[in-house]
């Protein structure tokens, strides 16, 4: 008959943490989740009860006592021919059964929309993902106490809302996937965590700003009279609103410079510029008295000597 020692292969005088861990190991290797060699199942009944002995420390200190008395209780015999001692079960299982090879927890994907603008800049994204842990009443072993764990329903972890702050670079394409890595799902038999991937949808506006080698561009619509007598009008940058003063006669497709109000070079830190082009609006529709001024102004530049003729 062996000994709880012998049970969990450890010495009399090992710690209460290595039998611990050695006992973590044997479950490993022998729980009828992950064994289901006829032989696994007794050794995982000796190694649970061999346990429950020797980790509590009053019934381990009762245990030595009478184990000292008896010196025979370390001695190795076969009750009949055809038993075997837990060692040799053990030998036997060994060589056929390795440990179970790590697996590593599934990934998670999620997706999350910014604007050109953002895309342009980058920017942040809070995303809330349900990923798994373990769990921390049988740390991943499904039992506890030789019985299936309550807490996770002997599942071995237990699902967990979290919130990670995903960044997003600066230039991303629309559909980039970004990955963070070990935010997946948890691993199996020591296995890596899955990841976190992001899919990034920029979302396209008629007012989108464009880029071409670094230079932003940006189409500004203005009516007819601002055309012909001028005025300020307001346009949007990447670091907000700017005004631009607008000559009298500009003539549709003439663009203006704004300076340092573009992309920021990281390695200068100096804001490029961006491009406005000026397009004239024609309306939609006007009233019966802007058709009377209109007809005025046609009548006035056919009066002028040598004006342009417009159809």
């Amino acid at each position: 008959m062996q000994s709880y020692y012998e049970i969990l292969n450890v010495e009399s005088t090992s710690s209460k943490e290595e039998i611990k861990k050695q006992y973590k190991k044997l479950v490993r290797m022998y729980h009828p989740d992950v064994n289901s060699s006829p032989e696994a199942e007794e050794i995982f009944k000796n190694i649970t009860r061999a346990s429950e002995i020797l980790l509590d420390d009053e019934k381990r200190k009762k245990y030595d006592l009478l184990r000292n008395a008896n010196k025979k209780i370390n001695q190795k015999t076969y009750n009949n021919s055809s038993d075997y001692t837990f060692s040799d079960l053990f030998q036997k299982n060994k060589k056929t059964k390795e440990e179970p090879k790590a697996i590593q927890g599934e990934d998670i994907t999620v997706s999350v929309t910014i604007d050109s603008k953002e895309a342009i800049l980058g920017t942040t994204r809070t995303v809330n993902i349900a990923t798994s842990i373990l769990c921390p009443k049988c740390e991943g072993h499904k039992f506890a106490n030789n019985q299936k764990c309550t807490y996770c329903e002997g599942k071995g972890e237990i699902t967990k809302n979290k919130k990670i702050t995903v960044k997003i670079p600066s230039s991303v394409k629309n559909k980039s996937k970004l990955r963070i890595k070990g935010e997946g799902k948890i691993g199996k038999f020591g296995g890596k965590n899955g990841n976190l991937y992001v899919i990034v949808n920029v979302e396209q506006k008629h007012e989108d700003f464009k880029i071409e080698n670094g230079i932003v561009y940006y189409d500004a619509y203005i009516s007819p009279y601002t055309a012909i007598l001028g005025g300020n009008v307001k346009v949007p940058t990447l670091w907000g609103d700017a005004t631009i003063k607008i000559p009298p006669l500009t003539k549709t497709n003439q663009s203006f410079k704004l300076i340092d109000v573009g992309i920021m070079n990281e390695k200068t830190q100096k804001k490029g510029d961006e491009i406005v082009k000026i397009l004239i609006q024609i309306p939609t529709s006007i009233t019966d008295e802007e058709f009377y001024l209109y007809e005025k102004l046609k009548e006035i530049n056919l009066k002028k000597r040598n004006a342009p003729i417009f159809q």
